[in-house]
């Protein structure tokens, strides 16, 4: 196949399905994946997508998100180191919230093996779907506006159904975070979600992987200060390492053999 005919085909099924895998365009189209990588660098320069680990995606004007269908795919081992080590943290009886992120689907499914009697509110359909059949997890699931790219729910119905709840403990992640700005998000009413988790839970708990430090985003969640606990699968700078400590906010890294503060 032409390089010009290997082009078209890789926007034909960016605009049939939202987003395309390296991996999976390498074995379709009998090319190397860098190969691959090299037509994304000459498609994002026309800005007919955009680049992230492992794929490609076509971004909406309205939603600057990574689809969840790439998303699902990347940082599985962190993910599930991360998942993992949350579980630890949450003890039967308690009540939970997750917010949408893949890394908060990495919890409930470990939460799902381990068969602890749990409560989980959450605007997230596919956490919905990971434990629907549980026999030992009862699931609030909060209603709005489906936002495709994350399959979840945002929106004046989510959180005011979230200002009459609250929960022992919360995890959420973010799309970024930044030592002058705080924990931020490149979703609004995504954003707006994960803060009344937050503000309604007694322990807060962020979980993200390493990529997140350092690339502050439009819209704020919270303080740094505002956090009890950050879970990350790698050693983060030491400015932040500095802030955590001055602001005892408690940091876990996972796949170390050890819990700094």
């Amino acid at each position: 196949m032409l390089a010009v005919d290997r082009l078209k085909k890789i926007e034909e099924l960016l605009n049939e399905n939202g987003s395309v895998m390296i991996s999976n365009l390498s074995e379709l189209l009998c090319v190397s994946e860098e190969t691959i990588r090299r037509d994304f660098e000459k498609l994002e320069k026309e800005n007919k997508l955009k680049r992230v680990r492992g794929g490609a995606y076509l971004p909406e004007t309205s939603d600057n998100e990574v689809p969840i269908q790439i998303r699902e795919k990347i940082f599985l081992e962190e993910k599930q180191l991360i998942g993992k080590k949350c579980i630890e943290l949450i003890k039967e009886g308690d009540c939970i919230m997750l917010d949408s992120s893949t890394t908060a689907l990495y919890i409930a499914k470990n939460l799902n093996i381990s068969k602890k009697k749990v409560t989980v509110i959450t605007n997230s359909l596919k956490i919905t779907s990971e434990l629907e059949n549980s026999k030992s997890i009862k699931v609030i699931c909060l209603g709005g506006t489906l936002r495709k790219s994350t399959s979840s729910f945002v929106g004046y119905m989510t959180t005011d159904a979230l200002k009459n709840l609250s929960a022992d403990k919360a995890f959420v992640s973010c799309s970024s975070i930044n030592s002058e700005f705080g924990v931020t998000d490149n979703h609004e009413l995504g954003a707006r979600v994960r803060k009344i988790m937050l503000m309604n839970s007694r322990k807060k708990c962020l979980v993200v992987d390493y990529t997140k430090f350092d690339s502050p985003s439009v819209n704020k969640i919270c303080n740094l200060n505002d956090l009890d606990m950050i879970i990350t699968d790698r050693k983060i700078p030491k400015n932040y390492k500095d802030i955590l400590i001055n602001n005892d906010v408690e940091l876990v890294i996972v796949g170390v053999d050890r819990k700094e503060k």
